[in-house]
C-alpha cells in the first residue's frame, strides 16, 4: 500500500539529510515522488511511498542540498517558519498514501525493512487502531520513555515545572518489551492511516510547536481509535536538534503550548496553571544565577507568560 512519509525541518541540515540516507538506503520503499510536487496527478509513480520535506525557512543550505543529494524527494521550501503542526498539516495535503508516516528530521531507521514491517502490521490490525509507534531510542539504545505515555493534567503539567526531569506522565507498570495500545506516542515516530487523520483534520495547528502530538492522539482517543505500541521495530532519536540553536524560543514555547493545551480541554484552569508557572520560573531564575543560558531561556518563558 502506499506511505507517505512526512518530515518537518528547520535548522537542522546535518541531521534531515542523515535521515534521508537512512531511510532511502535501508527501507526497501523508495521513494518515488518529484521534487518540486507530488507530481503528474498527484500520484507517486510506481504507487509504493513518497518523501515530502518541508523546510521552515531554515536558511542553512537544507533545501539545496536535499534537492542535490535527494532529488527524487519533495521539498516544499517555506519563505517563513509557519509552525511544525501546520507545516505537517501542509506536507499532508500532498500526501497520497493511504498510510501516513510523521518522522522528526533527528531520526534514523537503523535495520532495514522497518517501514515496511510497521506498514504491515497496522496492516493487520482491526479497524479501530487508527496508528502505530515503535520502540523510540537515544543514541545509546536506551528507551525514550516518552514514545509511549499517559496524556498531560493539569497536575502533571504543573509538577513539570518544579520537577521537571520527573516522568510523570508514565504509564504505570509499563513493558517496553510487550505490544499494547498507548494513549499517546511520540511526535518523532507517529504511522497513521491517512483517513484517520483526515478525520480529525490533522494537527490543530494552534500548536506552533510542542503539544500538537499529544493533543492530536488525545483526539484519536476521544474518537474510540486506538494507538499501538509496537516494540519489534525500532528507530534512533537523537531529539531536539532543531532548536537547540534557539533554546530561549523553544523554551519559551514550551510554556505558552502547555497553556494552550490546559485551555483547550480545561477552559479556565489554564489562569492558575500559569501562577504555578511563574512560581516556578522565579524559583529557578533564584537557583541559575551565574549561568546565563538557563537566565535567558527563563527570561524568554517570563516574557512569554506575561
Amino acid at each position: 500500500m502506499p506511505l507517505s512519509i512526512v518530515i518537518v525541518t528547520y535548522h537542522c541540515k546535518a541531521d534531515v539529510l542523515k535521515c534521508l540516507a537512512s531511510l532511502i538506503s535501508l527501507s526497501p520503499l523508495p521513494p518515488v515522488i518529484g521534487r518540486e510536487g507530488p507530481g503528474e496527478g498527484g500520484k507517486p509513480e510506481g504507487g509504493l511511498s513518497q518523501i515530502i520535506v518541508v523546510d521552515n525557512a531554515s536558511g542553512d543550505g537544507t533545501v539545496e542540498a536535499i534537492r542535490a543529494q535527494f532529488p527524487l524527494v519533495c521539498v516544499l521550501a517555506l519563505d517563513e517558519n509557519i509552525g511544525f503542526a501546520r507545516a505537517n498539516n501542509l506536507a499532508a495535503k500532498h500526501a497520497t498514501g493511504e498510510f501516513l508516516f510523521l518522522l522528526n528530521p533527528d531520526t534514523l531507521i537503523p535495520e532495514q525493512g522497518t517501514l515496511e514491517r510497521c506498514v504491515n502490521y497496522l496492516m493487520a490490525q482491526d479497524s479501530d487502531t487508527c496508528g502505530m509507534t515503535c520502540r523510540v531510542e537515544s543514541e545509546d539504545g536506551s528507551l525514550q520513555w516518552e514514545c509511549a505515555r499517559n496524556f498531560p493534567t493539569e497536575f502533571s503539567e504543573c509538577a513539570k515545572a518544579f520537577f521537571p526531569y520527573k516522568r510523570w506522565d508514565t504509564i504505570k507498570n509499563f513493558d517496553a518489551t510487550k505490544e499494547q495500545a498507548v494513549p499517546c506516542v511520540l511526535g518523532a515516530f507517529i504511522l497513521l492511516r491517512r483517513a484517520n487523520w483526515e478525520l480529525i483534520g490533522g494537527f490543530d495547528e494552534r500548536f506552533f510547536l510542542m503539544y500538537e502530538d499529544v493533543d492530536l492522539c488525545r483526539r484519536l482517543y476521544e474518537r474510540g481509535w486506538k494507538l499501538m505500541y509496537w516494540p519489534e521495530a525500532r528507530i534512533v532519536h537523537t531529539g531536539g536538534q532543531s532548536w537547540k540553536s534557539e533554546k530561549p524560543r523553544t523554551y519559551a514555547n514550551t510554556h505558552i503550548s502547555s497553556l494552550q493545551y490546559i485551555q483547550k480541554y480545561w477552559p479556565g484552569s489554564e489562569r492558575g496553571v500559569k501562577f504555578m508557572f511563574r512560581v516556578a520560573l522565579a524559583l529557578k531564575k533564584l537557583a541559575t544565577r551565574g549561568n546565563p543560558e538557563k537566565q535567558a531561556m527563563i527570561l524568554a518563558a517570563q516574557e512569554a507568560l506575561r
